[in-house]
């Protein structure tokens, strides 16, 4: 898109742009760089229970000193609210450092912003000089690589960098006050921002002439979107300084953030994370039906990446999965504040991985929820931040069957199938006796029926405060379609392996549900 008009400005400031990192953790933001959610920032990391999802990196002050001293500025700042210890240096430095949260003499022109494989690139002009920068997260880590190159001018420029964090919960309202005792430790160019029983923020810049500045400041952001859906919408970041470097053709600078041990994160230099980044992408599509690897479908495939996760913080799951010789892998409900939900990985799961190729994620995801299986129902979902999922649904469960025929279909894996039968025929018996919620068979039609005062258990699951706006309690008639297929479904699977007593109890079962549900619905 170009943004040089008034229009496009607006534009910039209406369309967003997430980039993830196979762990539920993101960067996101809008296109011209303002923060406008409580969501956006440059590193929201996934980290163990019960920490969750944690805004760390809130955004950087970006300021691009010209060859000429002119001072330019290439997205949108908050203003200043107060400051502390300045950096003990002097002369021209106590300059720069004024320079970080002055007004700019100019702005430098968003004039491209694009998507490479589904990674952000953004080009700023001013005068002769052209700007580009990317952003891209290390693949399972919870590691932000933001570059920025000069590739147009005739002189080298100077990139100051001030460092806005915060550490929240991601879905924490802004109007927080920023946690205080902040402790930052500096070792070979390598900087931690650290406080008690928080994971630190470790932070560093490559570059020709990198330096930090340690300056502490307040910033005020103002969050548009926040005001639109009437939540607090003034907050403050804490900034404990900024970074600077030359930029030119032939030297490219990177700012690196990451929760993660230093030898695991600097394990690959940032262009080589973004070269490793761009490769895995590249595979996805190459590994994708023929049909889905150019155009709109090789689009989706990359953007159905964004929501197929290892969860973080579940480690008994991968402890006990790996002992199985098995994978972890779950499926994020929507960015930016779902969590992973069994009813939307049941229905999504064959468009996000058997679509696009990754039959052996799907496998993963079915085996997975099935071990959390409880009384014959399927989780709700798992909560941000802790370990064991809820499981007030009524749906989730029976679109299991759903999926995990879809994905026996396209796959032929009977050794997945012969393994959660027990637990499918587990999950029928419980629904004929009675579960949870009132989640049972009415005897005198075979109908499912559920409900129970304070849940919502259907798809229309709006609730404010105590008050369940939907509580479609009874027999439902999507419930009731979706209870004839399972059954179906288990009958067929149960006469494949020679159990023709069983089958032919469930085919009956199915038949009665059939009859009533056509004399009530249709």
């Amino acid at each position: 898109m170009r943004a040089l008009d008034e229009a496009a400005r607006r534009e910039a400031l209406a369309r967003e742009w997430l980039v993830t990192n196979g762990l539920g953790g993101y960067a996101s933001g809008t296109i011209s760089g303002a923060a406008t959610r409580r969501y956006h920032g440059l590193l929201i990391a996934a980290l163990p229970a019960p920490l969750g999802r944690r805004m760390l990196l809130s955004h950087l002050v970006e300021r691009l000193r010209l060859p000429d001293g002119t001072l330019c500025r290439l997205g949108p700042a908050p203003a200043a609210s107060g400051s502390g210890r300045a950096s003990e240096r002097a002369g021209a430095e106590r300059i720069e450092e004024e320079d970080t949260l002055r007004a700019p003499d100019k702005e430098a022109a968003l004039v491209e912003f694009r998507l490479e494989l589904g990674l952000p690139v953004w080009r700023y002009e001013i005068g002769e000089i052209a700007v580009e920068k990317r952003v891209v997260l290390t693949h399972e880590q919870n590691t932000v690589h933001v570059l920025y190159r000069q590739i147009e001018g005739p002189s080298p420029s100077r990139l100051k960098l001030r460092v806005c964090v915060q550490n929240r919960s991601h879905d924490a309202e802004v109007d927080e006050p920023p946690s205080g005792g902040f402790r930052i430790v500096e070792a070979d160019g390598r900087f931690e921002i650290g406080r008690d029983g928080l994971p630190p923020l470790r932070l560093m810049l490559e570059g020709r002439r990198a330096a930090f500045t340690i300056e502490r400041r307040v910033l005020q952001v103002e969050y548009a979107r926040e005001a639109e859906r009437g939540y607090a919408h003034e907050g403050a970041v804490w900034s404990p300084g900024y970074f600077r470097v030359d930029l030119s053709a032939e030297g490219a600078a990177a700012l690196v953030a990451t929760t993660e041990a230093w030898d695991a994160a600097a394990a690959l230099a940032p262009a080589d994370a973004l070269k490793a980044e761009r490769a895995r992408r590249a595979r996805l599509l190459e590994t994708a039906p023929p049909e889905a690897r150019d155009g709109i479908a090789a689009e989706l495939v990359l953007a159905a990446d964004q929501f197929l996760v290892r969860p973080v913080g579940r480690t008994e799951d991968t402890a006990r999965a790996r002992a199985e010789g098995d994978e972890v892998r779950t499926v994020i409900a929507g960015y930016h504040w779902f969590t992973d939900w069994g009813r939307d990985t049941m229905i999504s799961l064959e468009g996000l991985a058997l679509a696009t190729g990754r039959d052996a994620e799907a496998g993963y995801i079915l085996r997975m929820f099935a071990h959390y299986i409880r009384d014959g129902l399927l989780p709700n979902l798992f909560p941000e931040g802790e370990k064991t999922g809820v499981y007030h649904t009524a749906d989730a469960t029976l679109w299991f069957f759903h999926a995990l025929h879809r994905y026996v279909v396209r796959t032929g894996d009977e050794s997945t199938l012969r393994r959660l039968v027990p637990r499918l025929l587990d999950v029928a018996r419980c629904h004929v006796e009675g579960t949870r919620f009132g989640i049972g068979v009415d005897p005198a039609d075979g109908l499912l029926r559920q409900g129970e005062a304070g849940y919502q258990l259907t798809w229309m699951d709006a609730k404010v405060g105590d008050w369940v706006v939907t509580p479609r309690r009874g027999k439902a008639v999507e419930i009731n379609a979706l209870w004839y297929n399972a059954l179906s479904l288990l009958a067929g699977w149960l006469a494949a392996r020679g159990r023709a007593d069983d089958a032919a109890r469930w085919r009956d079962e199915a038949a009665r549900v059939r009859t009533s549900f056509e004399a009530r619905f249709w």
